[in-house]
């Protein structure tokens, strides 16, 4: 019971689930006023100076305001809440009404950022619910499927369960060399699968493909290191250690995910300047926020300076690094000033004690969970 309570008192599940739920809305605000400026974007963000590090009125959103990233991750959070677990076709109903009628935006009005492989995912659902087994995958590696999946990892995170320490691994011999913190967790395979399985699903309504589901499954378990403790170096290390998807996925990542990775975690950001939306790349960018800075601010401000899709760059690395850090070192200006940042909180708290949140039925064929919609 005693290294129980040392792991439990190391690992503030609250806090960090906190932070990397509203750290997600954070980003988010704080990018979408600078997305996708006139290239070189970075440049122009420079010549912005302090005023990058606050909120600001802009022209889509007033002050403080989210875009289409926290949306999304609010209706799963509702689907997740509300069913006691995973359920493709509710999850896909209330994109649905995001995109449509404007449930969880801002303004209530219907969302007026869906991207583009949303939007068809959206159409493809309202007339096909259910995707057929052998159905072809697509080419589609949006970011959109990393910048939601906060409430998966929360929600699969369970504090009253007593999750195995380094300590507890060495003793049985899964784990070889001793460790210098016997009370830091050891993330277990059968612990982390249930949600790895959840967010490569989640991908999946929307990217169904080898390369968002592969780098959604890498972030996923990034995230999932992060709100359970470990630290920076395990976290870059761990990132592919659970990846079991298949040849086809394991080549990508080597191809195209372990060296940009690498790259990422340079100090020299050359090469993570002006990027679009490429979900590899979004992935890289956090990373490189997290490895590079001592704090959440400096990573946030340094991450946003990059240019190019900020608003999702900073969101994803909100998600990692509030998770890391934790609420209560997010700045307060930050904390308090964005939108319905109590309703966040709120929302992350909630998810947390949810005491199970199996997948109860997928729309896909092939997938073991199957059912038909009702």
């Amino acid at each position: 019971m005693a290294s129980r309570k040392n792991s439990l008192m190391k690992t503030n599940y609250q806090s960090r689930s906190r932070g990397m739920f509203l750290g997600l809305a954070i980003g988010d605000a704080l990018g979408a006023p600078v997305e996708f400026l006139p290239g070189p974007g970075s440049l122009y963000i420079e010549e912005m100076g302090d005023k990058i590090a606050h909120f600001h009125d802009n022209y889509r959103n007033p002050k403080g305001v989210w875009t289409d990233d926290t949306e999304m991750a609010l209706c799963i959070a509702d689907s997740l809440f509300v069913n006691n677990g995973y359920d493709s076709y509710d999850i896909m109903r209330r994109f649905r009404a995001w995109a449509e009628e404007g449930y969880r935006t801002y303004d209530d009005k219907p969302a007026a950022d869906v991207g583009r492989q949303t939007a068809r995912a959206i159409e493809d659902f309202t007339s096909h619910p259910i995707v057929p087994r052998n159905n072809p995958k697509t080419d589609s590696a949006g970011n959109g499927a990393i910048m939601r999946l906060a409430p998966i990892i929360i929600a699969t995170t369970f504090p009253d369960k007593n999750y195995p320490t380094l300590g507890q691994a060495y003793e049985k011999g899964t784990l070889a060399t001793k460790p210098e913190d016997p009370h830091a967790e050891f993330i277990d395979q059968k612990d982390i699968e249930p949600t790895l399985k959840m967010a490569a699903l989640s991908c999946r309504e929307t990217h169904d493909s080898i390369a968002a589901i592969t780098t959604t499954v890498l972030f996923a378990t990034t995230l999932y290191c992060a709100l359970h403790g470990l630290n920076k170096n395990h976290i870059a290390a761990y990132y592919s250690r659970w990846m079991n998807l298949g040849e086809e996925y394991d080549q990508f990542w080597i191809e195209n995910i372990d060296a940009l990775v690498g790259r990422a975690l340079d100090k020299s950001p050359t090469e993570l300047k002006d990027l679009g939306g490429y979900i590899v790349d979004a992935f890289a960018i956090s990373l490189w926020g997290l490895i590079n800075y001592d704090n959440f601010k400096d990573g946030m401000l340094a991450v946003i300076r990059l240019g190019g899709d900020t608003d999702t760059n900073a969101a994803c690395y909100g998600q990692l690094a509030g998770a890391y850090y934790g609420y209560e070192n997010i700045p307060e200006e930050w904390r308090k000033g964005v939108f319905k940042s109590d309703e966040i909180v709120e929302i992350a708290d909630t998810l947390l004690k949810m005491p199970k949140c199996p997948i109860l039925r997928t729309r896909f064929e092939d997938d073991e969970n199957f059912k038909t919609p009702d």
